[in-house]
């Protein structure tokens, strides 16, 4: 028998309400109510899952999973849930056979950064399952992640060691030496395993550090370091010691230098005062040995030496910026802020020198100061990865960032975010791997949308988010969308503050045509952007709203105040007018009036080249005429001719106002304003055809014929006017008005009509 829908739908309903608030008995009742009515219903099966994994209840949410699998087998979410089930349950071998299906689930779609996280728990769980390395090694070397596999390998040939499986272990190496015969790693494996030695390997997913002892750096390996391996401080100091190497080494005229006086300075004697008049020699041996002290790690006496050079004349990005690291390195930092500051007025020295700022002012307890300082470097970073057409967002986004983070009030989370970017732009690579986060983040990002670099390092779990995000693409993509519906919702009971993920939600309903829905999704998404000060996401999901319910005047206004209340004044008034017209096509007149009255209060803000205020007293103008409000009309179309003189539309719509108002005179001195200003911009044609508009709208009035046909007679048109003229003393005739009769046919007359007897004897018949 078919269960009830609509007591399904309710009891669903209640029960993500009750998931959401982490009520999970209520939900467990409530995702219950909706199984009696479809059993087999997936959603409600994980949803109940979830919540008695949340309740603990782990033998119970086995038989669920169980039967979720059934229903589907292929699924390699619901497997994955089965997985963590057993694991959590200390079944340790059906949980590797249950995870080594969902990486097979994986794999038939694709999906190979899935599948290699999950060999990676399976070795967790199970370290010396040779399965799970061998596919993490063939999946690696396919990716081109080379140290990885070897790393993979090695691990293998130390695990058929312990083995007593001496050739197996040996083709291992063999294999790892394939992909890098250069392999440190693999040749010492290889050495240990022909003498006898236990293999030395780290069970881990990363190759293990080799420390190697060596002799200390010369200046040239040190500035020829990858800068990859140091934090943008370390790639600036390498650059300012490489600069003050060549400066150091240049050619120059020498001078003599008092013998006494130098060998304070190259023996590293007592300070003595420093003068303007140092010689480009002493300069020269200041810096030198400045360098030599800082790479010596003699912090103090490169701290002299480097204040007594810059003193002496050496005023250059580079020394300033090693002084301030120097200070920095002895928490000095006052005296650091200072030297670092007059760094960034060097380009090359920016990115080095704020994120040492960064430093210098977390330090200090100055959270604002030092995440200003840390977003700009995170945001320079980022415009190096995106392309041109997403640039503007982008500064956007991190100018709202940096409001938002300020606005926040939270000292815990800013530092957390602090903590996070300088662990990531010290780790090795982090070039790379900049690099590779901006392609994760387009290729998950909804289309008109920039994500930052923050959405990755100012929160928790990001890998794990960043994963899911990718993941439920994928499945929006295959159109599976309960599936992708399910990774969402899991992901968000873990992350429940991460927005995008709900962006994501939204996203899914609107694939299955649930359009109410996904904009409440969108619009909750929006206020909470909002309320933590991140103003360009919030106006970015407005829009997209509008987008779904172009008709919602209530999003529009909250929009319109958030464009505002930040200074983007034209998008603003661009909405007030949709939003106005909105309110016209649903039959509210006179609260379109009210939006445009706003409106035109907020237009002398904006872009004069966008000429709000006529545009929108245009549209009053309109909406008067159309409810024979007369006066009022006139008024608005008087005020748009004060603003624009020759703004055509005011003046053909006064000059039909006037007559409908009996205000016949200043018509007929507005139709003639009218033509004029037509004759100063040469357009002959616009003169005649406004004066034809008007004596098809009023054609009792003659006066307007009268001024028809010398419009003619000026343009040399002698038969239009001759026509104009008829016309009009056959009307003067027919009302008795003998006289102007006779003035025009004379008029006639004085144009040499092809008939002129006819005329004459028609103006002797009028006088008689």
């Amino acid at each position: 028998m078919a269960g009830n829908q609509q007591v399904f739908e309710q009891a669903m309903r209640q029960a993500a309400d009750y998931a959401w608030d982490r009520q999970w008995d209520k939900a467990i009742s409530a995702y219950m109510k909706a199984l009696t009515e479809f059993p087999d219903n997936l959603m409600a099966l994980t949803g109940i899952g979830q919540a008695l994994l949340e309740t603990r209840q782990l033998s119970k949410a086995l038989s669920v999973y169980q039967r979720a699998i059934k229903l589907a087998p292929d699924d390699p979410t619901i497997r994955c849930r089965l997985a963590d089930v057993l694991d959590r349950l200390g079944r340790q071998n059906e949980a590797v056979a249950a995870y080594m299906m969902v990486a097979d689930a994986y794999l038939r779609q694709r999906m190979v950064e899935r599948a290699i996280e999950t060999w990676q728990q399976i070795t967790r769980l199970s370290p010396g399952n040779v399965q799970a390395h061998q596919n993490l090694a063939k999946a690696y070397a396919g990716q081109g992640q080379t140290e990885q596999a070897i790393h993979e390998y090695i691990i293998l040939a130390a695990i058929y060691q312990k083995q007593g499986e001496i050739e197996q272990a040996a083709q291992q190496c063999q294999s790892a030496l394939q992909l890098d015969a250069r392999n440190a790693e693999a040749k010492r494996a290889l050495h240990d395993l022909k003498h006898n030695q236990p293999i030395q390997v780290q069970l881990d997913f990363e190759a293990p550090t080799i420390v190697v002892a060596c002799e200390e750096p010369t200046l040239a390996e040190t500035t020829t370091e990858k800068a990859s391996s140091s934090s943008p401080a370390d790639q600036a100091r390498q650059r300012a010691l490489s600069e003050l190497a060549e400066a150091f080494f240049e050619e120059g005229e020498e001078e003599e230098v008092p013998a006494a006086g130098l060998s304070d300075y190259t023996r590293g004697g007592p300070r003595a005062a420093v003068t303007q008049e140092m010689t480009k020699a002493q300069l020269d041996a200041l810096i030198g040995q400045a360098i030599d002290y800082q790479m010596h790690g003699r912090v103090e006496e490169a701290i002299d030496a480097y204040r007594r050079a810059i003193e002496g004349g050496v005023n250059t990005a580079a020394a300033h910026f090693n002084l301030g690291l120097l200070y920095q390195e002895k928490m000095r930092f006052d005296e650091a802020i200072v030297h670092l500051t007059e760094a960034m007025r060097a380009p090359d020295y920016i990115l080095g020198a704020r994120f040492a700022l960064g430093q210098c002012y977390r330090a200090q307890g100055k959270l604002d100061e030092a995440l200003a300082h840390f977003i700009e470097v995170l945001k320079i970073v980022d415009l190096q990865t995106v392309q041109r057409d997403q640039v503007d967002d982008l500064i956007q986004v991190y100018e709202s960032l940096t409001g938002g983070f300020m606005a926040k009030g939270s000292p815990e989370e800013a530092e957390r975010f602090a903590n996070a970017l300088v662990e990531f732009l010290s780790s090795k690579g982090w070039e790379d791997k900049v690099v590779e986060a901006r392609h994760r983040l387009d290729s998950i990002t909804e289309e008109g949308t920039t994500m930052s670099l923050v959405e990755m390092l100012g929160v928790p779990g990001s890998e794990e988010i960043m994963s899911a995000m990718s993941i439920t693409q994928e499945y929006l993509k295959r159109n599976m969308l309960f599936t992708a519906m399910e990774e969402c919702f899991w992901v968000i009971q873990r992350f429940p503050f991460y927005l995008p993920l709900h962006m994501r939600l939204a996203e899914i309903l609107l694939h299955e045509n649930r359009i109410e829905e996904a904009a409440a999704k969108y619009l909750t998404v929006a206020e909470v952007y909002q309320t933590r000060g991140d103003f360009q996401q919030a106006i970015s999901v407005y829009k997209k709203i509008l987008r779904l319910t172009p008709m919602d005047v209530s999003v529009r206004a909250k929009l319109i105040d958030l464009l505002v209340s930040h200074g983007q004044i034209d998008r603003a008034l661009e909405h007030y007018m949709i939003m106005a017209d909105c309110y016209y096509q649903l039959a509210q007149v006179s609260k379109a009036l009210e939006k445009y009255n706003e409106a035109l209060r907020l237009a002398p803000r904006g872009d004069p080249r966008h000429g709000w205020q006529v545009q929108i007293l245009h549209r009053i103008g309109d909406i008067e005429m159309q409810r024979l409000e007369w006066r009022q009309a006139t008024r608005i179309y008087e005020q748009i001719k004060s603003i624009v003189p020759t703004d055509e539309k005011a003046r053909v719509y006064l000059v039909d106002l006037y007559f409908k108002l009996k205000e016949k005179e200043r018509a007929l001195a507005e139709i003639d304003e009218l033509t004029a200003l037509y004759e100063q911009q040469h357009k002959p044609d616009k003169i005649l055809a406004a004066l034809e508009n008007a004596i098809t709208l009023r054609p009792e009035e003659l006066s307007l014929r009268q001024r028809l046909a010398q419009a003619y007679i000026k343009q040399g048109k002698k038969a239009e006017a001759i026509k104009v003229l008829d016309t009009l003393g056959k009307e003067q005739l027919d009302k008795g008005l003998k006289d102007q009769a006779a003035r025009t046919i004379q008029s006639i007359i004085a144009l040499e009509p092809p008939n002129p007897e006819a005329y004459h004897k028609l103006l002797a018949r009028i006088r008689t």
